[in-house]
């Protein structure tokens, strides 16, 4: 058994050690069924090396009472003798052979991961049928101007400009698409670089398209319906409000520095006018 779980690293050569060769072939050119088939064996191998020593044990019981029959027993026991073992090989063979059903299964995972992996739909398609969505929701002519310029079918610099438009018209003009390939799906995201949040997700599997709009305000598919509403009224009611505390704040201060002008002049001249006083009283007594 360790043997079987060393070879099983070395690309599937555990079916080779077991004499299963075109088993072997098999997952050698799928790569071990994608990798799902190689996680299914993990968990197999002791069964499978238990079946296989319990397959050559009945080949060499069977052997050796054909090759070494009882002599003591006439030619029609030993024919009987024969049949009994060939029955009870052939039984045991069936009960500890491994189930074709397994096999059949392990076929469809294979047959399913391959097509999914091969019909698995493009960038191009993807946003495509993000397009098709949310046309459906304009109007005819406006649908109809766009298959006449632009085609049914859009380039993927067309489609990726059209959604752009789209997500810009309601508001976001800071929008990326993400690409993630999934080896059996895609998953395209498109995403607000400002708050890092997820505006529209599709995902591609098997030639067909899911998309899911994230927004609230992208569910109802218009154009301009949003633009600039939620971003630009915070900020402006921000810069009028700290305005005009700034400029209640100046005309506060220039109030107070124009009564401490006018009572350090009027100190200034009560004082000038005491020192004038004084200095007559001296010159009238001299």
């Amino acid at each position: 058994m360790g043997i079987s779980y060393l070879l099983w690293f070395l690309v599937g050569w555990h079916y080779a050690y077991l004499k299963k060769w075109g088993w072997l072939i098999l997952y050698i050119l799928t790569a071990g069924g994608f990798f799902v088939w190689a996680i299914i064996d993990l968990f197999r191998i002791p069964k499978m090396v238990e079946q296989y020593n319990n397959d050559l044990a009945l080949e060499i019981l069977r052997d050796i009472s054909i090759m070494f029959p009882d002599e003591g027993r006439n030619s029609d026991d030993n024919n009987v003798s024969k049949k009994a073992v060939n029955d009870f090989y052939i039984t045991q063979k069936m009960q500890s052979g491994e189930s074709y059903s397994f096999y059949i299964i392990v076929g469809i995972i294979i047959l399913f991961s391959v097509s999914a992996f091969f019909l698995k739909p493009n960038n191009t398609e993807m946003k495509n049928k993000i397009v098709d969505d949310i046309m459906t929701y304009q109007p005819q002519l406006f649908k109809s101007m766009k298959d006449f310029f632009a085609g049914e079918k859009l380039n993927e610099r067309q489609s990726q400009s059209f959604i752009t438009l789209f997500l810009s018209e309601n508001g976001y003009d800071n929008s990326k698409v993400y690409d993630e390939d999934l080896v059996l799906l895609r998953k395209l995201v498109y995403k607000d670089e400002n708050d890092k949040q997820n505006l529209i997700t599709a995902y591609g599997f098997f030639g067909y398209t899911k998309i899911i709009y994230e927004d609230e305000n992208l569910k109802e598919r218009k154009f301009g319906s949003y633009k600039n509403e939620r971003k630009t009224k915070p900020y402006e009611y921000s810069i009028i409000e700290s305005t005009n505390k700034y400029q209640k704040f100046e005309r506060l201060n220039s109030e107070e520095n124009q009564s401490q002008t006018k009572t350090r002049e009027k100190n200034k001249v009560f004082q000038n006018s005491e020192v004038e006083n004084k200095l007559g009283d001296s010159i009238q007594i001299n």
